[in-house]
């Protein structure tokens, strides 16, 4: 809620992205659909109105404006599309095996840096939106096996025709993201962004936590970080997990007001070189990464020169994380993870036992550890 107004939920770039896809191979199958149904990673389902369709030569097209909810952002309205090609074979091939090549065109950014869920030269379409277009995709060639059955392959080309505009908005020039947006999204749902909203969603959560007898909490900076943790403290109960976002000193003051005395902080390297920095709030908008505070970590914990170089240049937390598990330089990561927890420590201003865990971007804990000298390393 906001000024008493329900905010509207959106759809990610990815989820649009997947939605024209199978309406374009829907439309090559001879259908007319104008609204497609698109499952997100949840499992759960959206239903897209589609916005245009069309045949040209051998491929079909098909656009989705997308709908960001009350969401402020730049993609809002944007008008993101798949063009499809079915190339016939041969030899018989079931269609969860017929291959999917997926490419960007225009308005679409590619990744020109290392660092990136993506690699250098691709696309920037991410790992998940992938996998949603490539399921939406079989999902629709399973309706007719004939057809599927006579593919070699289905090429798959995104556009967004305003996208290298729109990019200009975005952080993506900075990232070494050059042409276009980002087709992104990791639940395929779009949050709408309030300040206050969120603020109460995590005091909320953490009173639920309380009244079912939550011994302790974890604290995720985000979606993901919150479902690694879950794998990683399985015993705990599904009320003590908490996704904070980008609000760490508020949501420590508050479990500590609460009554909390034992907290975890889950997240990834980017939020968590911010807190040893000293940000209670790490919005990227707000505070970017601090490569200067990060390299003088660095230097304190006895990294080589020659790889603290490498790591001035990377524009990104996790090509650091690379960088320093190439060279077999963990000192760095001790130290970011050692002042982290010295700053949620001096943040909660009450006793309390504090541990953090370390995720890699694959998902693998790098560090976990706690305030009274019992400090893990890189498994």
């Amino acid at each position: 809620m906001r000024d008493k107004k329900t905010l509207r939920t959106g759809f990610t770039t990815g989820t649009c992205a997947a939605a024209a896809a199978k309406g374009a191979v829907a439309t090559f199958l001879g259908a007319r659909p104008k609204v497609m149904e698109v499952t997100l990673p949840s499992g759960t389902t959206a239903f897209i109105s589609l916005n245009e369709r069309w045949t040209k030569n051998d491929a079909t097209y098909c656009t989705v404006v997308k709908d960001a909810g009350d969401d402020p952002d730049v993609t809002n309205g944007a008008v993101i599309g798949a063009e499809v090609s079915l190339v016939r074979s041969t030899i018989i091939t079931p269609a969860q095996k017929v291959p999917i090549v997926l490419s960007g065109g225009e308005g679409i950014g590619v990744v020109t840096k290392p660092g990136l869920p993506v690699k250098k030269g691709e696309p920037a379409i991410n790992p998940v939106p992938r996998k949603m277009i490539t399921n939406a995709i079989r999902e629709t060639l399973s309706h007719d096996r004939k057809m599927s059955a006579s593919l070699s392959r289905v090429e798959v080309v995104i556009f967004v025709p305003q996208g290298k505009a729109i990019a200009k908005k975005t952080f993506n020039p900075k990232l070494g993201i050059l042409g276009g947006i980002s087709i992104l999204g990791t639940t395929g749902i779009v949050t709408p962004f309030s300040h206050h909203a969120y603020r109460e969603t995590i005091r909320c959560a953490l009173h639920i936590a309380k009244a079912t007898r939550c011994k302790e909490v974890v604290l995720s900076t985000g979606g993901l970080s919150e479902r690694l943790a879950k794998e990683y403290f399985p015993p705990q109960q599904e009320e003590s997990f908490i996704q904070m976002g980008d609000w760490v000193g508020f949501a420590l003051a508050q479990a500590v007001r609460i009554g909390f005395r034992c907290i975890t902080v889950a997240g990834f390297m980017g939020k968590l070189s911010k807190i040893a920095a000293g940000r209670t709030y790490t919005h990227a908008r707000n505070f970017p990464t601090d490569v200067e505070y990060l390299v003088s970590l660095g230097k304190r914990a006895g990294v080589r020169p020659k790889v603290l170089e490498e790591i001035s240049q990377s524009i990104t937390t996790r090509g650091m994380i690379t960088i320093l598990l190439k060279h077999r330089e963990y000192g760095m990561v001790d130290a970011v993870c050692s002042q982290a927890i010295s700053k949620l420590i001096q943040w909660c201003k009450k006793p309390c036992s504090v541990f953090l865990v370390l995720f890699s971007s694959e998902g693998e804990v790098l560090w976990y550890g706690g305030k009274e000298g019992k400090i893990g390393g890189i498994h």
